[in-house]
């Protein structure tokens, strides 16, 4: 039985799109949700299509890939608000 998805809590096998620069992963790479970890603070582990493997990911540096826009989408939107 798969488990319900909580608030915006990601789960492991969850197709996710870094959403700013980590460590050897540049904003904008795909990767698969590998580790789901934690009680107060989640955190994730996360294997990327570039090859990288990072842990204790923040989820607010992680987008689902089906609702990535991708970051010129962004930086056309946060430059608009700007003028």
């Amino acid at each position: 039985m798969a488990k319900k998805r909580v608030g915006d809590q990601l789960q492991v096998k969850d197709k996710v799109v870094a959403a700013v620069d980590l460590l050897g992963v540049p904003a904008g790479t795909r990767g698969k949700v590998s580790l789901v970890n934690g009680f107060r603070w989640i955190r994730y582990r996360v294997y990327f299509d570039n090859g990288a493997d990072l842990g204790s990911i923040n989820r607010s540096d992680l987008v689902l890939a089906k609702d990535w826009t991708g970051i010129s989408d962004q930086t056309e939107t946060t430059q608009g608000e700007n003028s």
